[in-house]
């Protein structure tokens, strides 16, 4: 077993799977799988399995180090009991202090002590312990993480088009390349590409001779004044598909309702009389802002949730998050929208995975761990450097804490 931890522990396996999965994730971003699928290229049965390897490894790796922190302060204080002498290296004498103003002094600086079971010296004071963690909750993190990814296994995707009004009980999965049942009915109730505000021309006519007395340039939610006195026309909709203008018509202040107009000579038979007759002249290009769909659940023929769907804001029902994915007209002129299916078992814990992810890594690199330890030599306190006081700098907080623990100052 030991030597199966060491095998799969070693720096030249990490380094050997890390370099070979992404020179092979080259191959599956380049060359498209059947269908031009490039997802077929990862969900192969050798590329998972490399995959699985990579996270033994990383779980073997992580086992080590959580046992080498569980071993930590044991690890420590048998090496400063180890030590005997005169201060060497970077140790720092602490001249006549007292054991216990040390220990008082190193719990007001934030060190946790640990000392050999019926003495208070040789001494082992931690401080960070967190950060001695981070890596190891990065470690586990990236676990999780690829076990959530092979937990998608269990869920599915699958697609829909459906005509307004419809409904259905099935999509089509692409995997099984057949339809596969909801567990519930979706109901598309009204679907319609909504766009940025429109600008457009229309005008007043003379239908007898085809000719245009006024025009007005304006878009949705503006309102112009009619040449008939005390007449106005708000711009309610416009929908460039249909090409067709819906005003809000009014006289001295009071609303008289709707008037539609369309391009030619297509009208309907409006109920109000502006005065004049309108006639739609023309628009600029429309900008897609947003798809929406205004869709239903149903169970036991029962509607059971009801929302909007638009491009980024799907709807969830018992795990199964639809998306808004497409639209278009048929060859009759009737809209009908596309709607991917989708169930991820694994996504939860991915994302709480990659919190805790970068959590660990912050804490890895903002949360310094420090270790020292002190013990006696003829008659003196010597303060031993164990983790966190390398270099110049860290020579100099070593020096730092030594003449603090000296004096009991905890300043």
């Amino acid at each position: 077993m030991r030597k199966f931890i060491d095998i799969f522990s070693s720096l030249k396996l990490t380094l050997a799977l890390m370099l070979g999965l992404a020179l092979l994730s080259i191959g599956g971003t380049l060359q498209a799988g059947p269908d031009g699928r490039f997802e077929l290229y990862y969900q192969s049965l050798w590329f998972r399995g490399l995959f699985a390897l990579f996270f033994v490894q990383l779980a073997t790796c992580t086992v080590k180090i959580i046992g080498r922190n569980r071993r930590d302060a044991t690890t420590l204080l048998q090496a400063v009991a180890a030590r005997s002498g005169p201060p060497a290296g970077a140790a720092v004498a602490l001249g006549g202090a007292e054991s216990v103003a040390v220990r008082d002094a190193l719990v007001r600086h934030g060190y946790l002590l640990t000392a050999a079971t019926g003495d208070d010296i040789p001494l082992l004071a931690r401080r960070g312990r967190l950060g001695r963690w981070g890596s190891t909750i990065a470690h586990l993190s990236c676990l999780l993480i690829i076990v959530g990814a092979f937990a998608a296994e269990l869920g599915f995707v699958g697609t829909l088009n459906i005509y307004s009004g419809d409904s259905s009980t099935s999509c089509f999965d692409w995997d099984l390349n057949r339809d596969r049942q909801l567990g519930f009915t979706f109901r598309l109730d009204h679907f319609e590409p909504r766009y940025y505000p429109i600008e457009l021309k229309f005008g007043e006519v003379n239908a007898a001779e085809k000719t245009v007395l006024h025009e007005y340039v304006t878009r949705e939610g503006e309102t112009v004044q009619l040449s008939p006195p005390g007449v106005s026309a708000e711009v309610l909709t416009f929908s460039p598909d249909d090409q067709h203008l819906i005003l809000g018509i009014s006289r001295d202040g009071d609303y008289l309702g709707e008037y539609h107009l369309f391009t030619g000579e297509q009208k309907l038979d409006n109920r109000v009389d502006p005065g004049v007759d309108l006639r739609l002249l023309g628009w600029r290009d429309p900008l897609l802002r947003q798809l929406h769909s205004e869709v239903s659940i149903l169970e036991s023929g029962q509607v059971v949730k009801q929302g909007v769907i638009s491009v980024n804001h799907p709807l969830v029902h018992r795990g199964i998050a639809i998306y808004q994915t497409a639209y278009a007209k048929d060859d009759k002129g009737f809209w009908y929208a596309g709607f991917q299916f989708s169930r991820d078992p694994g996504e939860g814990l991915v994302w709480v995975a990659s919190i805790t992810f970068v959590s660990g890594l912050l804490c890895a690199f903002f949360v310094p761990y420090r270790a020292v330890g002190v013990r006696r030599d003829a008659g003196q306190l010597i303060l031993e450097p164990l983790s966190g006081f390398r270099g110049e700098i860290g020579q100099d907080r070593l020096t730092a804490l030594a003449a603090t623990l000296a004096s009991g100052n905890p300043h």
